[in-house]
């Protein structure tokens, strides 16, 4: 099983109109969600056994802990800022909690079916 990767990335571009980032480069993305979360929102406790996952974070500021359900040493916490890209592969469950106001962009290679969705529930305590 792959492990969480965190990376911070840094525009490609920054001038008076803004910040432009590239967030994925050869990858093939089947599947986008931008989700919104309002100050102290929780959102998450759950995991997917077939889609791995990549969180950027494009505006706030958000706490996100990992851990693989069946191993209790396993727990990581970390901070997203703005730039802050996030790799959660299959079988890791999530919880994110927004320390302020936050858009999140999740993208996975793998297809979402909405009539399967592959989420299942882990509580996380954050």
């Amino acid at each position: 099983m792959s492990s969480v990767k965190k990376y911070q990335l840094n525009p490609i571009l920054s001038d008076e109109r803004g910040l432009f980032f590239e967030v994925l480069n050869k990858i093939n993305i089947s599947h986008v969600i931008v989700t919104t979360f309002k100050k102290n929102a929780i959102r998450g406790n759950q995991y997917r056994k077939n889609m791995d996952q990549y969180f950027f974070l494009t505006s706030g500021k958000l706490k996100l802990i990992t851990k693989k359900p069946n191993d209790s040493d396993d727990k990581k916490e970390m901070d997203m800022i703005q730039g802050t890209m996030v790799f959660i592969p299959k079988g890791i469950a999530f919880v994110t909690k927004a320390i302020e106001d936050s858009i999140l962009l999740e993208l996975s290679p793998d297809h979402f079916d909405p009539e399967n969705p592959d989420i299942n529930k882990y509580n996380i305590d954050i």
